[in-house]
């Protein structure tokens, strides 16, 4: 399992997340609710969308060139080696949206930290897999509307004779919390024993492969990670792991084009809102056991 061991934590939270986050959590657990901020998008001015002509000079090429990185992993994006092509979710949303557009995807392998200079020397027209809008210049980058939203998921293993299930983040005090170094779970447990005086012993590494083979064992009583990486881990681990209770803080995963072309954002935004409609954005989250009925489509909260 590849993901998130390459990237420096960019899959599952950035420092500047950790800080915007660490405080609105706090409250947000104090009150004992589930937070599901709804993504936030600037739009492009109106003088800019429909300017340019880059649109226009991809669908006359019939090619849209798309900066990825494999190595992001399963469920995410990776390298299907057997058919000798590129698999994960996000791989799938973005062919129906290349099919939407009626033009040929052309990936262009790019590690994830060069993804954005690349974008802007213009080696690619769109940069894809594992992006949120948080922390992009407005002035050089414009997001996508969001085709996920990646929430954070509490995995316990089944109690044993006697043991009490544990169903949400208030009943582990005292007990052993599993986290990825430098994520958006570490950043939401920290913050959360800032305010409680460090209730929740917390165990970091940067391999959820061994965050699972210790739950699984006893080692620890919970880990709190990414839900792609949740489900991953727990049809891997076999039916002793299980998701409790709510999702949390689902963060939007975006595309991103340079400003210098709204006409493609606003191409790409119709086409994640027509997969949303059409309900082909639900069936290939439901495939990957991503889909969660209680947070709303991020296609269709505007863009």
């Amino acid at each position: 399992m590849a993901l998130l061991q390459s990237k420096g934590g960019n899959l599952v939270g950035k420092r500047l997340r950790r800080c915007c986050w660490a405080a609105g959590f706090g409250l947000v657990l104090l009150l004992g609710i589930p937070a599901y901020p709804q993504p936030a998008q600037k739009p492009a001015s109106a003088a800019l969308v429909g300017s340019d002509s880059r649109w226009a000079r991809i669908r006359a090429r019939g090619r849209l060139r798309v900066g990825l990185d494999p190595s992001l992993g399963p469920a995410y994006l990776y390298t299907d080696l057997g058919r000798k092509t590129y698999a994960g979710f996000e791989w799938e949303i973005l062919e129906a949206i290349a099919q939407t557009l009626e033009v040929r995807l052309e990936p262009v392998y790019i590690p994830w930290s060069q993804q954005l200079t690349a974008l802007q020397a213009d080696e690619v027209d769109l940069i894809w897999g594992a992006r949120e809008g948080l922390g992009l210049d407005s002035q050089q980058f414009l997001a996508t509307r969001p085709y996920y939203l990646s929430p954070q998921r509490l995995v316990v293993r089944d109690p044993g004779q006697g043991e009490p299930p544990i169903q949400s983040l208030a009943q582990l005090f005292g007990r052993k919390v599993g986290i990825v170094v430098n994520s958006t779970g570490a950043a939401l447990l920290e913050a959360y024993n800032e305010r409680r005086g460090n209730p929740i012993r917390l165990f970091a590494t940067s391999n959820p492969e061994r965050l699972f083979a210790q739950l699984q064992a006893g080692q620890l009583d919970a880990v709190l990670v990414d839900q792609p990486v949740a489900v991953l881990g727990l049809r891997q681990a076999g039916s002793r792991l299980r998701l409790v209770g709510p999702p949390l803080f689902p963060i939007p995963l975006v595309g991103v084009v340079s400003s210098q072309h709204p006409s493609l954002k606003e191409a790409v935004d119709a086409a994640i809102a027509t997969l949303a409609e059409n309900g082909t954005l639900q069936q290939i989250l439901e495939r990957w056991q991503l889909w969660e009925p209680t947070l709303m489509s991020p296609a269709l909260t505007g863009g």
